[in-house]
């Protein structure tokens, strides 16, 4: 009986829909600089996509797990870290790992990363825990584009208001993904 019990509760939990990406933009009170990010939870892990113009150029990915990460490279911290969106081939990128936080900051990179993020359904992110058990984080990707579109908006405009205009690659951003929407 009991067991039976915790074999609905399970499949009851699995079949919950994916959490919304929660938004956060926020204005220093005293420069007016702003920091946005879109924040998806998913099994005790979070997938982020931030951008913090007052601290470093572009956006950045983060991916937090509930788990210790295997250390990176002794001089870098970089290791590398598989991922799959939908049923693309598997990609594998050096990111930068500290502790429970991997994160990807070369512009390529995230450029084309949130390419697929934005396009795809599922995402699956293959590593190492420090014990080296290899484990997935695995996201489903339902309702991200809106969330990711409000904070590279975001970020845009504070870039336009405090850089220089011809070095902003979140408008370079905003046009791809909008170009033909809306004349």
């Amino acid at each position: 009986m009991l067991l039976t019990a915790l074999t609905a509760m399970a499949m009851t939990t699995s079949e919950l829909p994916p959490q919304p990406m929660t938004i956060e933009i926020v204005a220093d009170p005293i420069t007016d600089r702003v920091r946005a990010s879109a924040t998806l939870r998913e099994d005790g892990h979070r997938l982020v996509v931030s951008c913090d113009p007052s601290r470093y150029d572009g956006a950045r990915i983060a991916v937090h797990s509930r788990r210790w990460l295997a250390r990176g490279n002794v001089f870098s911290g970089n290791r590398p870290m598989i991922h799959r969106f939908d049923d693309q081939p598997p990609r594998r990128m050096m990111w930068d790992v500290q502790d429970r936080r991997g994160l990807l900051t070369r512009e390529r990179r995230v450029d084309s990363f949130v390419d697929h993020l934005l396009a795809s359904e599922t995402l699956v992110i293959r590593t190492y825990d420090i014990e080296r058990h290899r484990f997935d984080m695995i996201f489903r990707l339902e309702q991200v584009r809106p969330a990711v579109e409000q904070v590279l908006q975001a970020c845009e405009a504070d870039w336009e208001a405090h850089r220089n205009p011809e070095r902003n690659i979140f408008k370079r951003w905003w046009h791809e993904m909008t170009d033909g929407i809306g004349g």
